[in-house]
């Protein structure tokens, strides 16, 4: 088998490095590629060459970065043959890829989280601005009894929990329920449900008069995406509605969270569509929307049971 070398030394390929580090793979990489080798040297006890170092070598590239357009021209240099996407390093280790891209965005999200978050919640006029898609949706819900899927540290329970009855806040990660209890410690409406990431077996049929998710179903995979939709139509109670933003990146089939641009996983706006109205669901009306600056890269879709 040729060297796997991790084609980009930056913040991202080091990240995907200590990723493999976590679960236990780092011997895998032989090192990495930049052409800032020569400022660069070494990440942890792994050489960084520059290219031209690299010529005569056996070597699979593992391109880690993220501009589309960058990425190609890296390929072409090297050899379209010579290149593999980061998620394709699964086969390599014998893990299905959709538990690789689970793993990775779990990781990158535990790794950056006081960062991630903090940024976060100075971004809330995103989704709370009066005049925003997402705020008109959200009138339109039935806050007496809410599941919030994907809570995160909670950024946008004060917006609405004195119009809400009930919320449930779900997350899969175990740090996100923990921080989220001591932050809502005096409050007596809210539940806490930490999840397997792809359905919500634990809660009941027909209880529930909303389920919403903002900034978070954008990474999901499109397989749990469905088994969510599934389980989101089982609880919701009859008339009750989902709001739901989601990724509409569908110009590269390969597509996740490590190679899309704002980490999207593959998913369209009429995917979405269908998948909802396979599960039973009436598509009540869908609003595609950009994102940090790219455009028509999100959808926020309204469902009702």
């Amino acid at each position: 088998m040729n060297k796997i070398v991790l084609y980009g030394a930056g913040k991202r390929g080091h990240g995907m490095y200590e990723f493999l580090n976590s679960i236990h793979y780092s011997d895998l990489i032989y090192g990495f590629c930049d052409k800032k080798a020569k400022e660069i040297i070494s990440i942890g006890d792994k050489k960084v060459w520059t290219p031209e170092e690299l010529a005569n070598e056996e070597v699979t590239y593992c391109i880690t970065l993220l501009d589309e357009s960058e990425r190609l021209r890296v390929e072409s240099e090297l050899g379209a043959d010579k290149c593999i996407d980061f998620s394709e390093l699964a086969e390599i280790i014998g893990m299905d890829r959709i538990e690789f891209n689970r793993a990775f965005c779990a990781f990158y999200h535990i790794r950056g989280m006081n960062t991630y978050f903090n940024e976060a919640e100075s971004l809330l006029e995103i989704f709370w601005d009066a005049n925003s898609v997402f705020f008109q949706m959200f009138k339109r819900l039935n806050l007496e009894k809410v599941i919030e899927l994907g809570c995160g540290r909670g950024r946008h329970i004060p917006k609405y929990i004195n119009e809400a009855g009930e919320i449930t806040l779900v997350d899969i990660l175990q740090e996100n329920i923990d921080f989220c209890k001591k932050r809502f410690s005096d409050e007596t409406k809210i539940r806490y449900y930490r999840n397997t990431g792809y359905d919500l077996n634990e809660l009941k049929s027909n209880e529930y008069t909303t389920v919403y998710s903002f900034d978070a179903m954008v990474h999901f995979e499109l397989m749990d995406i469905y088994s969510y939709l599934r389980d989101i139509y089982r609880v919701l109670q009859q008339g009750g509605r989902a709001l739901l933003h989601h990724s509409n990146y569908y110009e590269n089939y390969k597509a996740d969270f490590s190679n899309a641009p704002g980490s999207r996983n593959f998913m369209s706006k009429e995917c979405f569509a269908y998948l909802a109205y396979r599960v039973g669901f009436t598509v009540v009306e869908q609003k595609v929307i950009d994102w940090n600056g790219v455009k028509n890269l999100d959808c926020i879709t309204l469902l009702e049971k």
